[in-house]
């Protein structure tokens, strides 16, 4: 390599590692998910045996975790996957008093006519960025689901539980 060269590499390493650090997993020294969102959904749901309605990303001492709400015959539900090996790490039902989610927000959840999986890769398809948080939500007596997107021109969206419209979300 002559020197030309090397001094390009330099600069362009210089201007890649500040926004390395600002990628989600990055932000707290954690490597990036090696497990998709759709992933740990999915993998909840089927240790849990319910249906997803929510799904973040957490910085946990030990590593990223993707902590799962799920519903499962009525009652509300969380799981909590390791995001380095797509593992459900621990399952619980949530006490009353830290469930912001009416019996009517379950029945919505359970009763939706796609699973959280799949309204992830509605939303990634179509916008081409990756769903890093996705809840449910009602506003106006509709439910839908609000998604946080990385690498996509509209950073959040909302996606009618119904009809799986998209509709960007403008603050």
């Amino acid at each position: 390599m002559n020197t030309k060269m090397l001094i390009l590499a330099a600069a362009a390493a210089a201007v890649a590692l500040p926004v390395a650090a600002q990628a989600p997993g990055h932000a707290s020294g954690h490597a990036a998910p090696a497990v998709s969102l759709a992933q740990a959904v999915a993998a909840a749901e089927q240790s849990v045996g319910g249906r997803a309605f929510d799904a973040e990303l957490d910085h946990e001492p030990a590593g990223l975790v993707y902590e799962i709400g799920l519903v499962k015959d009525g009652r509300a539900m969380e799981a909590h996957v390791d995001a380095a090996t797509g593992k459900v790490m621990r399952q619980q039902k949530l006490a009353a008093v830290r469930l912001p989610f009416t019996g009517e927000h379950l029945k919505a959840a359970q009763a939706a006519p796609r699973t959280l999986t799949a309204t992830i890769a509605l939303v990634e398809g179509a916008t081409k960025g990756r769903v890093t948080d996705i809840g449910l939500e009602r506003e106006g007596g509709r439910y839908y689901y609000e998604a946080e997107l990385a690498g996509a021109q509209d950073r959040e969206v909302r996606v009618d539980l119904r009809t799986g419209a998209i509709t960007p979300v403008i603050d």
